[in-house]
């Protein structure tokens, strides 16, 4: 059984195409970055989309980390679909470093969303805190 009789995965192509050096050159970036920026903005919109899903799904205070989890696990899937399909023989034609910086991008959205929940849960406490003390 193979997926490319299920679904069309020629998009991928493009995909793979945007880390080419010579076509980032004219743009003075470097591939690391692009690929970094583009899990970044994956992680982004598949947490968008999940959250809510899992907001029905689940009790309030688990939301936060189920979305994250299963948003992590869509994305890990998703970047493996694309690595299976650069696979030629037995050589893979992404760059060698591929997969640490897809890692890298999942796990720093993943510090980023944590931290912007924990700065707002303070921000939340300390400006009750400060109107009680004028009230």
């Amino acid at each position: 059984m193979n997926l490319g009789e299920w679904v069309d995965l020629s998009f991928l192509e493009d995909t793979i195409r945007l880390l080419d050096d010579d076509l980032l050159n004219v743009f003075g970036l470097e591939p690391v970055h692009v690929q970094f920026s583009l899990v970044f903005l994956f992680m982004m919109a598949l947490m968008w989309v999940v959250k809510p899903v899992i907001e029905w799904m689940i009790l309030n205070h688990w939301k936060s980390l189920s979305s994250y989890v299963a948003s992590a696990l869509l994305a890990l899937v998703f970047l493996q679909l694309i690595d299976r399909y650069a696979m030629s023989d037995t050589t893979s034609t992404l760059p060698g470093y591929y997969w640490s910086i897809c890692l890298l991008a999942i796990s720093s959205y993943g510090l980023v969303y944590v931290g912007a929940k924990a700065t707002r849960k303070a921000w939340m406490k300390f400006s009750k805190r400060n109107k009680r003390k004028v009230a």
